[in-house]
Order: C-alpha cells, then sequence, then structure tokens
C-alpha cells in the first residue's frame, strides 16, 4: 500500500449501531453477540486498492480460463449433469465466489479463495447503512464499479438466484437452524423480490427423477425444486456427514440430473476454484506457497522452518483442518494425504491501533457475483484481534468465532475515491 491510507478504521456512532443491530435482529434473525457479532467500527478503503484487489481476482479467474493450474479429478458424487447447471457454471467460471485478504504493512496478502458465496446481501445492507449516514458523496459500496447501485445488485442476485422460476426457488444447508451463517439466508429471502424459502437438507427428497422439498411447519403439498441455491459447505459435506456415502443423511446428489432443475454454486465449483490454486499464482499480493506433498522433505531437513507456514487443506473452509502451528509429527500423521495440503508462508498483519483503546487487525472479503460474463463485488472485513503465543511470538486471530466480543467482528466496507 502507497504512504497515503489506503485503509482505515472509523468507529461508527452509537446510534448508528445501536439502529444496525435492531435492523439485522428484526430483519435477519441475528442475535447480535450470540454466535457471531457485528462490529461497531468500519472500514474505508481507497478505490485503487479496491482495483487492485479485483485485478488479483481477474487473474486468477484468467489462469482457470487459460487452464494454467493442474488438472482437476472430480471426486465421486460431485460431478454434475450439465443440463443442471447454470450457463455461468458450465465453463471456468462460478457463479459466486469470496477472496480473503489481509491488510499488512506492505499491502494486502492473500489468506484463500472459493467458491462459496459467504454474506453478499447482508454484506450489502450493512455498507449501504453506513452510506447513507455519510455527506461525503465520493464513498461507494461495491468494489467493481462506482456506478453499481443497490437496485442493480439485487436485481442482479434476483437474476442468478431466482432466474425465471414462479415457484421453488430454495436456499438450502445443513443443520440449517445451528448455522450462524443462517442470518444470510433470512437476508437473501428478504431483500429479493423472489418466493425463496429456506430448506434444510433432511427435508428434500427425490420423486419421479426430481428434487422436491415439503417444510415441516407448512401444510402444502411437496414443491419441486427448480433453482437450488447451495449454501452446503465442502468441507462440512466430505468430512461431518460423509457426502456421498452416508444414505441416511444424503436423499439427493449433485452428480444426478434432475428434471427442470437448476442448481446455483454447483459444489463443484468449490473444488475448481479454491485453496489448490494458490501454489500456482504469481502475484505480489499471494504469498509464498507450495503443494504440501511436494516441500515435505524441505520441513523434515530444515530448509523450510515449521514455524514459518500454515498448513491448509484443499477444500477446508471455516477452519476445516487448519493446521496453524505445523510440526514434525503433524507432517506424519499426514503422510497420506499430502496431496490434499497446500503449505502457504504465514502474513503479517498490520495493526490498526483505534480510539477504543484496541488493537485491532483486517482482512478484507470480496464476494463475487457473475452472470453473462458482468460481474459485481461486495466488500466486507473481518475485524480481529492479536494474543501471544508461550514463546512471545504473535497470534493473529480473525474468524469470527474467536472475536465475538465488542470492537471485533463483521465490519463494514466503503470503498472512496482519491
Amino acid at each position: 500500500m502507497n504512504k497515503r491510507q489506503d485503509i482505515y478504521l472509523k468507529k461508527i456512532p452509537d446510534q448508528l449501531y445501536q439502529d444496525i443491530v435492531d435492523l439485522f435482529a428484526q430483519e435477519y434473525h441475528l442475535k447480535n453477540g450470540e454466535k457471531m457479532r457485528l462490529a461497531n467500527y468500519y472500514v474505508g478503503m481507497s478505490r485503487s486498492l479496491a482495483n487492485q484487489f479485483v485485478q488479483f481476482i481477474e487473474e486468477v479467474k484468467q489462469g482457470l480460463t487459460e487452464e494454467k493450474h493442474p488438472n482437476l479429478a472430480i471426486p465421486d458424487g460431485f460431478q454434475p449433469h450439465e443440463g443442471n447447471l447454470l450457463s455461468t457454471e458450465i465453463g471456468t467460471d462460478v457463479s459466486f465466489a469470496s477472496y480473503d485478504m489481509a491488510v499488512t504493512e506492505t499491502g494486502l496478502q492473500n489468506i484463500e479463495f472459493q467458491a462459496v458465496a459467504t454474506y453478499p446481501i447482508s454484506a450489502a445492507r450493512l455498507n449501504r447503512c453506513i452510506l447513507d449516514s455519510l455527506t461525503e458523496t465520493n464513498v461507494h459500496i461495491f468494489a467493481d464499479s462506482p456506478s453499481t447501485t443497490w437496485d442493480d445488485f439485487i436485481q442482479f442476485y434476483t437474476r442468478i438466484i431466482a432466474g425465471n422460476a414462479p415457484d421453488g426457488i430454495i436456499i438450502t444447508d445443513r443443520l440449517v437452524e445451528q448455522q450462524k451463517t443462517n442470518f444470510e439466508f433470512y437476508a437473501t429471502q428478504k431483500e429479493l423480490p423472489a418466493p425463496i424459502d429456506i430448506v434444510d437438507m433432511k427435508h428434500l427428497f427425490e420423486k419421479d427423477e426430481a428434487l422436491f422439498y415439503k417444510l415441516p411447519q407448512k401444510t402444502q403439498a411437496p414443491v419441486r425444486v427448480k433453482r437450488l441455491y447451495n449454501r452446503i459447505l465442502l468441507a462440512e459435506a466430505l468430512f461431518d456427514d460423509h457426502y456421498p456415502q452416508d444414505s441416511s443423511t444424503w436423499n439427493f446428489r449433485f452428480d444426478k440430473h434432475y428434471d427442470q432443475l437448476k442448481f446455483v454454486n454447483h459444489p463443484v465449483k468449490s473444488f475448481e476454484v479454491s485453496k489448490r490454486l494458490s501454489p500456482y499464482i504469481t502475484h505480489p499480493f499471494n504469498p509464498t506457497c507450495f503443494e504440501l506433498s511436494e516441500v515435505a522433505q524441505d520441513f523434515r531437513q530444515g530448509i523450510l522452518p515449521y514455524d514459518d507456514y500454515v498448513w491448509k487443506h484443499k477444500w477446508g473452509a471455516a477452519g476445516h483442518r487448519l493446521v496453524l502451528s505445523p510440526s514434525a509429527t503433524i507432517l506424519d500423521e499426514l503422510a497420506p494425504y499430502l496431496q490434499d495440503y497446500i503449505a502457504q508462508k504465514k502474513v503479517n498483519f498490520k495493526v490498526f491501533k483505534t480510539d477504543d483503546g484496541q488493537e485491532k487487525i483486517v482482512e478484507l472479503r470480496f464476494m463475487t457475483a457473475t452472470l453473462n460474463d458482468q460481474t459485481i463485488i461486495v466488500p466486507m472485513a473481518r475485524l480481529g484481534h492479536i494474543t501471544q503465543n508461550n514463546q512471545g511470538a504473535s497470534i493473529f486471530k480473525i474468524h469470527f468465532g474467536d472475536n465475538n466480543k465488542e470492537g471485533y467482528g463483521f465490519s463494514p466496507v466503503i470503498i472512496f475515491d482519491e
């Protein structure tokens, strides 16, 4: 980043913050501080830095188009039927993705990216709440273009998620009521002008070569699924619910053809756009990264210090199979699975000292939505903190679960023109 202030933190006025908390509780069912917290600070980001972030995303996507990365063997149960895919997803592109960057003293550094939507609707609404409170005219809430409006955004997401379907439009996840992200489901249902149902995957079932659902609290006949907006994380499907082997849990499959159905964000995309690409990206925002299988011996011989790296499962998310403190013992334990991991050099977050007396770190997330070669990008941030281990080394805590306290958590982002 340049010497000028490309990133700043500013406290949200107390009354505005309370209004936002109340709005999210009433409209999106978010109980602030229960499972995660809305931060009472927002992040300002320069348009030039946002453009650099967007350029990184474009390079990642271009690399997929030009097949610069290793071929991917699709695991059992995920090879989709083309007839069930959106046009965007038939090729190398994805409908939704999230890209995470650490803010460091020397610039942005890639943490990870994945073909998962995360929080676009709620983040855009959060950003809009801040924007509406500001008197400046050179600030914006979308990263793709200063001209993108809230109405553009809502119409665009409606086209992707609902298409022209009059009914049978669902958001699905496992254990919906327990998901800390479920406020995003309610935000999507509330903000998009389409008849969207939120459906736990246990209420899906196959019939007559189609997929149906029946909501337990309603008495109407089963409804045929026409648009399935998938929110099931690969890591949870594979590691927690043992897809596709556990037929008692899974009443449908991602590799089966269903009449009249379109998947929105088919999970095969989470294999294609994932941490597996990081070792093959050459960009100033991408920290040193290797296939763990190719450098295991370098760790054993001390050529690569264990303490300088994190090991990440290529399909992991939300902390699944993330090794923050690698060691020779863990390396031996992972020996049969080394091909599933990357070794990424640790990044040192920049420390922001704010007027509440706290020290904060910032991770920026750009959430992309793509349809017919057009992309809209919603920015958000996670505000975290720093601790020290027994040796006095800094440990950066950025996940929402580690920051459920005042001053930290889910933060709005405003982009300003210089």
